[in-house]
């Protein structure tokens, strides 16, 4: 007999059912911030330091940056919607993937977030200094995800506007150029790369497709190359069956 999944399962808050995976997910985040705010006010602001995204630091080998990062929150209204985020486009999201990658996904996301944006520190020196914290970037890639797995499903967002699919995505993507222009477009780099990555991660096909074509591109290519030196045949006349050259 196979052995239960232990992420699967969910429980019940305040009359909604919560997958037990991103029940785990919102607890772990409202803990790790709460903590670190509880430290930073008592002058332990090193806490919060050392589990913040600073290219500098990733880059010299401090990897677990990369991962703690986004269970961080240092403000907290951010805090409280973001784990309202996180219940409502985890559950469906989590629903439709299974428990397993959703949290693979989740933590994955925040990795390869991070890695590019000490990429991109390399060309831009200046972002290698900031520290980030939080899991806004995440929500961002949950709901471009979200909004590419359901297409014909609303949203209301700030519970009066409803949008649904790519009105979605480009709302997203908006209020994150929005918010850039106004703090400073390096503070956003997460957002933008995290968006970016759901959306080709959700359209796999897309890539999958432009790869085949390349692939048949530099195929026949070769094709062609190595059979430069073949002339058809012509007929001597229109009854004649062709010939060809080998």
């Amino acid at each position: 007999m196979a052995r239960p999944n232990p992420l699967s399962g969910s429980f019940v808050i305040l009359g909604s059912r919560v997958p037990r995976v991103v029940g785990l997910l919102i607890g772990l985040t409202l803990v790790a911030s709460i903590a670190g705010a509880v430290t930073s006010r008592n002058g332990f602001a090193i806490v919060l330091q050392w589990v913040a995204l600073a290219p500098d630091f990733a880059l010299r080998g401090q990897l677990w940056r990369l991962v703690t990062w986004v269970f961080f929150e240092r403000d907290p209204l951010s805090l409280i919607f973001a784990c309202l985020a996180l219940f409502w486009f985890g559950r469906d999201l989590c629903s439709s993937w299974g428990p397993t990658r959703f949290l693979l996904t989740y933590l994955g996301l925040a990795v390869l977030t991070g890695v590019v944006v000490c990429l991109v520190s390399l060309v831009w020196p200046g972002l290698g200094i900031i520290g980030f914290l939080g899991p806004w970037p995440l929500v961002d890639g949950l709901i471009v995800a979200w909004a590419i797995l359901h297409p014909h499903r609303d949203i209301f967002v700030y519970f009066v506007l409803p949008l649904r699919g790519r009105n979605l995505i480009y709302a997203t993507v908006a209020g994150t150029v929005l918010y850039a222009l106004f703090a400073g477009v390096a503070y956003f780099v997460p957002h933008f790369v995290a968006e970016g990555i759901a959306f080709f991660y959700m359209r796999e096909s897309f890539v999958e497709t432009l790869w085949l074509k390349l692939r048949y591109r530099l195929n026949t290519r070769g094709w062609r190359r190595r059979a430069s030196h073949l002339r058809p045949v012509d007929r001597a006349s229109v009854d004649e069956k062709p010939k060809w050259l080998h």
